[in-house]
């Protein structure tokens, strides 16, 4: 067995547990260290125009694009799990202050649309909604964006086309958990999170067996999100219709003891 995390094989999975368990501090700490393209480690979302007539509960604009820039439930290449209620916060505190671009460059000529034409809200949708046979839904962080707020053309031809495009996140984690399907008796709290999230993994059939993974439960969404050609996430498709539930958006935000200090500076990184 190969811990992806450690770099290590172990001959059984009471091993791999015991090092994740004593490593569990350093991993998370890393993970929250670091700002993702979901694209880059398997998350970003199939996205185009939302039908008008296919959203409930949301004052739906044919004047406005709506794009999914990510979605909760699909595990991912590097044993994340985002879940419901990760974008809540970061998008009180980001409204306003993020750019929708392509491919993930902060430069002029990639800029799709600016901060400012941008609202950024949460909700449920179908994962019919973006062409995958999933039972039940997912929870994507949508922007909505004017149509003549478009300022990219080459950008504004393929949504306005219709064309096939995906989108991704950049992102910070703040709230991540171990998951672990261990039965050792010191090894209960990372037991009760993995008895309490491995139901809500939509893609379990992309997996053998899923010993451990980690519960991302608060992200921040960091200067952007792009339009890409391509992601590898299980839950990339087309969005063609899908059902919006804004009884969902922005609750469950985490208590302030949890939320751990984030970035607010782009330029204390190098964003490419």
């Amino acid at each position: 067995m190969i811990c992806k995390e450690l770099n290590k094989e172990y001959l059984n999975k009471e091993e791999l547990f015991e090092d994740l368990k004593a490593n569990k501090e350093l991993i998370i700490r890393e993970k929250k260290s670091q700002i993702f393209k979901s694209c880059d480690k398997g998350s970003a979302v199939g996205v185009k125009p939302l039908k008008i007539d296919a959203i409930k509960g949301v004052d739906i604009d044919d004047n406005f694009h709506y794009i999914a820039v990510n979605t909760t439930n699909v595990l991912d290449s590097h044993g994340d799990l985002h879940v419901k209620g990760l974008w809540n916060k970061s998008v009180k505190d980001q409204q306003g202050k993020n750019y929708l671009v392509t491919d993930h460059k902060m430069e002029l000529s990639n800029v799709v649309a600016k901060k400012e034409n941008i609202e950024m809200f949460v909700s449920d949708i179908a994962y019919s909604s973006i062409n995958k046979s999933f039972s039940g839904s997912t929870q994507a962080l949508i922007y909505k964006v004017a149509k003549a707020d478009i300022i990219n053309p080459l950008a504004k031809e393929w949504l306005e086309s219709k064309s096939d495009i995906e989108a991704s996140v950049r992102m910070q984690y703040v709230n991540v958990e171990l998951a672990m399907n261990s039965t050792a008796k010191n090894d209960k709290e990372e037991k009760e999170v993995f008895d309490t999230y491995i139901n809500e993994v939509a893609n379990k059939e992309d997996f053998e067996e899923i010993d451990y993974f980690w519960v991302v439960k608060e992200a921040k969404n960091i200067g952007e999100s792009s339009l890409v050609l391509a992601g590898s996430n299980g839950a990339t498709g087309i969005i063609n219709e899908a059902v919006i539930d804004t009884s969902t958006n922005n609750k469950d935000e985490p208590l302030k003891d949890t939320q751990a200090e984030t970035v607010d500076n782009l330029n204390d990184y190098n964003l490419i």
